[in-house]
């Protein structure tokens, strides 16, 4: 049994970067197709707890901050699954979303150094490029949201958007950090335009400096393998 649980633990830290991409997937998708009421929240909890865990995996904390870490990530799966209980508060709402940001905002800068100091560009810094975009996506809902709930009337929303959830803005999100902008969702105040603004720039930024970063890594570990090729001597 424990020799199976073992095998199990490295097979999850060897594909710690894929299981947070799945992890990822699920919570954009699932919940999308969950529709209304406590389906959506059940599949929406169940997915955040499971991108929550994989995020800390991930991270790899310090040893002097891993159990600071995992009892603030358990405390907060505990908070979000408040709401399917029937328990709500605004001031819930305010800890979880605040919470949200600024641990994927961690997890991100986690993830960048990896990138960083990676000597090759091989399928985990790949994946864990697509990996930091996404959770930036995530951050970035979590903002919205907030702006949401400290001003009501911050965004104009289509008529079938009655009460606005994470999915929605999750999907202004990323609309809004690809520059597709379809204008279904607007911000229409002060606050939450200069927000529209610094995700739009944050992902185009994103996208060109991870690009040329990972081409500039590919070129110069090619160079290097001709460097270390023995060189041929002609008789």
């Amino acid at each position: 049994m424990k020799h199976h649980y073992n095998k199990t633990l490295v097979w999850i830290d060897r594909n710690r970067f894929q299981l947070l991409l799945l992890s990822t997937i699920l919570l954009l998708v699932l919940p999308a197709f969950a529709g209304k009421g406590v389906l959506y929240q059940l599949i929406f909890v169940i997915t955040l707890s499971f991108l929550f865990v994989q995020s800390m995996l991930v991270a790899k904390f310090r040893k002097s901050s891993k159990r600071l870490v995992r009892i603030l990530v358990l405390l907060m799966i505990i908070v979000i699954w408040l709401k399917p209980l029937g328990i709500e508060s605004i001031y819930i709402d305010f800890l979880k979303l605040f919470f949200i940001a600024f641990f994927f905002a961690v997890v991100i800068s986690h993830l960048t150094r990896f990138i960083s100091r990676s000597d090759s560009v091989n399928v985990n810094v790949l994946i864990t490029s697509i990996n930091i975009y996404t959770l930036a996506g995530i951050v970035g809902a979590s903002l919205t949201m907030v702006c949401f709930r400290i001003f009501p009337d911050a965004y104009n929303f289509p008529n079938y958007m009655a009460d606005p959830n994470f999915s929605h803005f999750l999907y202004y999100t990323f609309i809004t950090m690809s520059t597709v902008g379809y204008g279904d969702i607007t911000p229409r105040i002060p606050e939450t335009q200069t927000l529209a603004y610094l995700i739009s720039i944050t992902g185009q930024l994103y996208v060109a400096i991870i690009i040329a970063f990972l081409i500039g890594k590919f070129l110069m570990q090619g160079d290097q393998k001709k460097n270390d090729k023995p060189s041929v001597r002609s008789e």
